[in-house]
């Protein structure tokens, strides 16, 4: 093997199929990247079995052929090499040359012959969105998946593709969010669960492209973004009826400046965050709702809050309590001005959702307060 390319674009790259890797494996040659000189481009790939990113970028082959080189120690060595045209050659002495300027270093390989196949032949079923759109439904629901491993099923978002929209869906057991967006086209209906670190990495993979397409096969998914795509095993199993959690009737609905009550919680829950009672993780805010206003109080040995919110409701007063984080992560996806709240009881979920669309929408449990 042996190529000519720009040292940016190989740092570029390299980074982004790095973060297939995880570190220490029980089988070595997945710590490492497999690059491949074929015509005109350099491709490179990397994979845990589960999650795979493959990126390609443009190169002057002089001799084709593959290799597998050590990860982490390539992807460090070519950022510095940023500035520079690289040359790249494998001769027959189980070694990578990196020539740079007047320079030269030489790397250990692994056999390509070892490294694994992934599957990249995903073409069954599909659909096509913009690439915004497909950023807003994961950085939308993304915060709501369950952390721990006891329901892995929740370890994810559900995906539902139905006539010309997307739906996806992440739900805790303690809150569960929805979001729908447009696509512009679909081979059919799709119902799959993504793991949560595949689309915190699609995420970060997303570039300029106007539009990304979405590849399902059985129990994998591929993402095309072009010159990168992301390979990844899917969540088996059935998914919570969601819709069945959903309360349909209320006792009081209030209409509430975004940004006022965002900042008043964000307020309550420094007083709220306190060692001695150790509620760093699970501090509480009180909303008392009465007449024009929303009171918002927090209190803890370190000291209280207590600010008012002007609203506009219809129904009972109340009183209820929430954890400030789960809160927030919600409020701070929305991009209205105004949100709705909707309440039964002290005891039962309480429904958030921008004033002027039914495409985003927060069911949260309150919490006990002392």
């Amino acid at each position: 093997m042996k190529l000519y390319c720009d040292g940016l674009d190989l740092s570029d790259a390299s980074l982004k199929v790095s973060k297939a890797l995880t570190g220490k494996s029980i089988n070595p040659i997945l710590e490492g990247i497999k690059l491949t000189a074929k015509e005109d481009k350099l491709i490179l790939f990397a994979t845990d079995t589960s999650l795979s990113i493959e990126k390609v970028i443009k190169a002057d082959v002089v001799e084709e052929g593959e290799i597998v080189v050590i990860g982490k120690t390539f992807v460090d060595f070519v950022k510095t090499l940023e500035g520079e045209q690289v040359e790249l050659s494998c001769l027959n002495d189980g070694q990578l040359t990196i020539k740079y300027s007047d320079s030269d270093t030489k790397m250990n390989i692994f056999p390509s012959e070892e490294y694994p196949e992934i599957s990249k032949n995903i073409t069954s079923n599909y659909f096509t969105i913009k690439t915004e759109n497909l950023k807003k439904i994961i950085d939308k629901t993304l915060f709501a998946c369950a952390q721990d491993g006891s329901r892995p099923i929740l370890n994810g978002c559900l995906f539902e593709v139905e006539e010309n929209s997307i739906k996806s869906v992440a739900l805790d057991g303690y809150r569960m969010v929805i979001y729908k967006s447009e696509i512009i086209e679909k081979s059919s209906d799709i119902k799959v669960i993504v793991p949560q670190r595949t689309l915190s990495e699609i995420v970060k993979l997303l570039g300029v492209n106007e539009t990304v397409t979405v590849f399902i096969e059985k129990n994998n998914i591929k993402v095309d973004m072009g010159e990168t795509k992301l390979y990844s095993s899917l969540i088996e199993g059935n998914y919570i009826e969601y819709k069945n959690i959903i309360p349909k009737n209320f006792n009081t609905h209030i209409t509430v400046n975004k940004q006022l009550l965002e900042n008043s919680i964000s307020r309550a829950s420094i007083v709220a965050r306190s060692a001695k009672n150790n509620l760093a993780s699970f501090d509480i805010v009180k909303f008392d709702v009465k007449d024009k206003y929303l009171t918002v109080s927090s209190s803890s040995e370190d000291g209280e809050v207590k600010e008012n919110i002007p609203i506009t409701m219809i129904g009972k007063d109340l009183v209820i309590g929430f954890s400030c984080k789960r809160v927030l992560d919600y409020l701070r996806c929305v991009d209205e001005d105004f949100i709705n709240l909707d309440f039964i009881s002290p005891i039962d979920p309480c429904i958030i959702k921008p004033n002027t669309s039914e495409d985003y929408f927060y069911l949260l449990l309150p919490v006990k307060m002392q």
